[in-house]
């Protein structure tokens, strides 16, 4: 049973205590607050691992709150939002938030996010040699990435032939499975600054590095394409990717 602390930042009592209500009968430990004040309170009196932020808040907008927490924290954010506004969901992702969720939302659905990010984020820290690891090599499924060489391995040993913005985006992908990558994270993970095109031509470098994959083993349902905001890579079981 998980017993990750969550708090739940949003003005809606109704909404927020059936939430808070599946979530612990789900183990999570949670707590809520209705404004950004109580936020600021609970934050400094519990360590939470995860956030549930409503963007709109009585006294702010849940966009600050995100600031706050990712100033101080690496905890997980899942945004709440009453309609599904492309620059709200963009903002949210470029100012660290994990996942979003427009209302009114499935329960069901709301707590496998939830249980997702929560697993995600015990994967990271319960690795304390992640960062040396990460830094020679990366495993996703049956494929092997090996950092330091930048190449990229089927599952037979043969080397994947990917460029070099190619392999900098799966770089990018596999450093952040689960969760939403908006264009212009991606542009900054392969380019940097120095990027000179327009944000759509990452659509064609995606488009070109899943066809590749593809060709040595079944990845392309992992990806997903989230409408007007940019793309993600989900977890999977080895097996689930072999040929």
């Amino acid at each position: 049973m998980s017993k990750d602390k969550i708090l739940i930042i949003d003005d809606d009592i109704p909404l927020s205590e059936e939430v808070s209500e599946a979530l612990t009968e789900s183990g999570f430990r949670v707590k809520c607050a209705r404004s950004q004040d109580q936020f600021s309170k609970k934050n400094e009196e519990f360590d939470f691992d995860i956030f549930i932020v409503d963007l709109l808040l009585p006294d702010g907008n849940g966009h600050d709150i995100i600031k706050k927490i990712r100033s101080t924290s690496d905890a997980g954010i899942i945004v709440l939002t009453g309609k599904l506004s492309e620059v709200d969901t963009v903002v949210s992702l470029e100012l660290g938030a994990d996942d979003y969720i427009v209302k009114p939302f499935s329960k069901l659905e709301f707590i496998a996010r939830v249980r997702r990010l929560a697993a995600r984020l015990e994967a990271k820290n319960d690795t304390p040699d992640a960062r040396a690891a990460e830094a020679n090599e990366i495993t996703y499924g049956p494929l092997l990435t090996n950092m330091d060489a930048r190449k990229l391995y089927a599952p037979s040993g043969v080397e994947i032939m990917l460029t070099k913005l190619e392999f900098d985006l799966w770089t990018a992908f596999i450093k952040n499975i689960d969760r939403v990558l908006t264009r212009d994270q991606l542009i900054f993970a392969i380019r940097g600054q120095d990027w000179a095109g327009y944000d759509r031509a990452i659509d064609g470098l995606v488009s070109r590095l899943r066809k590749k994959l593809s060709s040595h083993v079944e990845i392309d349902s992992q990806f997903e394409t989230i409408r007007g905001v940019g793309y993600l890579l989900r977890a999977c079981a080895r097996t689930s990717l072999a040929n």
